[in-house]
């Protein structure tokens, strides 16, 4: 199965800002951050924006909301809700538009998949001085220092951890180079960000999808990094 990394657009088509909402209020901004990573709030997030002046409303928005997922509407809802994610939940959100419109949209809210996917003695990792990859266009001009840094071999998350615990101090990052998982087919969206930060896979299906559709304010890349083992 081939994989993508999916994020926001950073072309023209979503205006001059990386970031195209603003937080609506104060109010806003605290539930936002109240968000936490790798678990459900207990509450009714607060959620609504406005479009930032010189920006575009788009189907999916980059918001700086706390949580990993995207800030979407009903289209690419509706999208999503035909593939397998892993556990997520969506909060009903408002974006005004600079007429002084409310438009409805929805925050995906993702959590990890299961670590247990993945196999760590196949898995390659590299030591290197160079900062973890991003994006294709904003932060992969170190993809072949990387490529040629050593490997570090590991066996385990907890190991991962205990690495980076020990290397970062000296500015050496554990930098992961190319995933090898099972169960790959069980899930068209990818996410483990122990392992990879914020990088967000989906399958070829879900690109597909999303490209047929011609859904605006995303950002596709393909992505050789991820192996899928039989």
């Amino acid at each position: 199965m081939k994989y993508y990394r999916l994020g926001n657009s950073v072309t023209k088509e979503i205006g001059r800002n990386a970031i195209q909402l603003t937080f609506a209020d104060k109010k806003t901004m605290d539930s936002c951050w109240s968000l936490v990573d790798e678990e459900f709030p207990d509450f009714k997030p607060d959620l609504r924006f406005d479009l930032e002046k010189g920006s575009k409303l788009t189907d999916l928005v980059s918001s700086g909301v706390n949580v990993p997922g995207f800030m979407i509407n009903e289209r690419v809802k509706n999208i999503f809700e035909q593939c397998k994610l892993p556990e997520h939940r969506y909060y009903e959100a408002t974006v005004t538009d600079h007429k002084g419109v409310a438009h409805p949209y929805y925050c995906l809210h993702i959590l990890p998949n299961d670590y247990s996917m993945i196999d760590f003695d196949k898995t390659i990792f590299k030591k290197t001085t160079e900062p973890m990859k991003i994006w294709p266009e904003l932060a992969f001009s170190n993809v072949e220092e990387i490529k040629n840094a050593p490997v570090l071999r590991i066996n385990s998350l907890e190991e991962m951890k205990k690495y980076e615990d020990e290397l970062f101090p000296n500015d050496i990052y554990v930098v992961l180079d190319v995933l090898r998982i099972h169960d790959s087919e069980k899930y068209d969206m990818l996410f483990f960000p122990d392992v990879d930060v914020s990088t967000i896979y989906i399958s070829e299906k879900l690109a597909n999808m999303l490209e047929s559709e011609k859904i605006t304010g995303i950002g596709l890349y393909p992505c050789d990094d991820i192996e899928n083992l039989e």
